[in-house]
Order: structure tokens, then C-alpha cells, then sequence
């Protein structure tokens, strides 16, 4: 019998075997990106701010 980390640990690999194609990090730029737009047309230009660094980070090799 399994304990339950063995178990948890096979579903949580059985979640991520799939998504190592999957392009993580471009889809979170650009959906910052799009957030950063949508915040400066809110009026909101520092949240535009934050959210263009958190696309440049997205867009760097991760570490």
C-alpha cells in the first residue's frame, strides 16, 4: 500500500509530465503584458509599471 505522499507525489507527476512542453513562461508575459495595457488605460500607470517587470522576467531564461 501507498502512503499518501507516494501518491500525492505520483499525481502531482502525473500533472507536470504533461505541461513540460507547455510554454509557461511566454503565456505569462504576454498575459502581463496585456494586464500592463490594460492598467494604463485604466489610468493606473505604476501597476502598468510593475506588471511590464513581471513580463520581463517571464521573458528571461528561467533560472
Amino acid at each position: 500500500m501507498q502512503t499518501t505522499s507516494t501518491t500525492e507525489d505520483a499525481r502531482t507527476r502525473a500533472v507536470i509530465e504533461p505541461l513540460k512542453d507547455y510554454p509557461v513562461r511566454e503565456y505569462v508575459a504576454a498575459m502581463a503584458r496585456e494586464l500592463a495595457l490594460m492598467a494604463r488605460w485604466d489610468g493606473d500607470e505604476a501597476l502598468g509599471k510593475l506588471l511590464d517587470g513581471a513580463a520581463d522576467v517571464a521573458e528571461r531564461p528561467a533560472a
